[in-house]
């Protein structure tokens, strides 16, 4: 620990997220972020911050399959987690944290279970197909 930092050392950051967190696996398909508020993180202590941590490596230990990376940071209360683009992973991490840590919020996440279907025709376009409907034209 250092002289003036109130926590360990390996707990205080130095560079950017965007530069430390991976967007994309080997293949260049780009990883899914979930992003969550631990609200009142830094007011913990080093003990409260630790507990945290556990939890934090407690619930993800289910999901070691597809989290790639994880950051915790204290001072704003913010925990980004990295996972592969499984359909449905972003709520599945959420949730294994709100159940170690309620007080946890999802601030960014794709809650989609599915990849987006084709766009559907609009509801006019399906009633005209229904009852056989045809545009007239000027000649008609």
């Amino acid at each position: 620990m250092s002289k003036n930092s109130p926590h360990p050392a390996y707990l205080v950051g130095g560079s950017p997220l965007w530069s430390r967190a991976p967007a994309r696996d080997r293949q260049g398909k780009a990883y899914v972020d979930c992003l969550l508020l631990i609200p009142g993180l830094k007011h913990q202590g080093d003990a409260g911050i630790e507990a945290c941590m556990h939890k934090i490596r407690r619930s993800l230990r289910q999901l070691e399959h597809a989290v790639v990376y994880v950051d915790l940071n204290i001072k704003l209360g913010l925990l980004w987690v990295s996972a592969e683009p499984i359909a449905g992973i972003t709520l599945d991490i959420t949730r294994a944290i709100q159940r170690e840590i309620p007080a946890a919020k999802a601030i960014a996440a794709d809650f989609n279970p599915e990849p987006p279907l084709e766009k559907k025709p609009g509801l006019l376009a399906r009633l005209g197909q229904r009852v056989g409907l045809r545009r007239l034209g000027s000649g008609d």
